[in-house]
């Protein structure tokens, strides 16, 4: 998914609310059909995004790359509990440990306690992961 890249991409170059980017963008979220809580929950399963005001309406997201001091207004948004790497990678973790393809129904109930993720959160994200494919119903790994 290049426009997801986009939107994070964007949060690279400056800060950015979820009611910017939820209205900078509504074609893409009509055709993930997801909802404003949807977008909040994939930015909350970004490491490299960070939050401030997390706990409102509005919260504020930006991308950190190798930040080493860290404010204290701003919050790792991630639930993974420090996991590292992105949603596609987690993926990746889950099926290699399942070591075949699975459904993406099982696939989702074997994500880490605290990582929450739609399924088309899921498809989005194995759509972008250059190690992941969607055959059918089921999600596999490319060697």
């Amino acid at each position: 998914m290049d426009e997801l890249s986009r939107v994070r991409a964007d949060l690279s170059v400056g800060e950015r609310t979820l009611d910017d980017l939820w209205n900078d963008r509504p074609l893409l979220w009509q055709g993930l059909a997801w909802n404003r809580a949807q977008l909040r929950l994939w930015l909350l399963s970004l490491p490299d995004i960070k939050a401030r005001d997390a706990e409102t309406d509005n919260p504020t997201y930006r991308r950190s790359i190798g930040e080493t001091a860290r404010s204290s207004a701003w919050s790792g948004a991630s639930p993974n509990g420090g996991l590292g790497g992105d949603l596609g990678d987690v993926l990746v973790e889950v099926l290699t440990a399942l070591g075949k393809p699975a459904p993406l129904a099982l696939v989702r109930t074997k994500l880490p306690p605290g990582l929450v993720a739609t399924e088309p959160m899921i498809r989005a994200a194995v759509q972008a992961h250059p190690r992941l494919r969607l055959t059918g119903p089921l999600i596999g790994l490319i060697h």
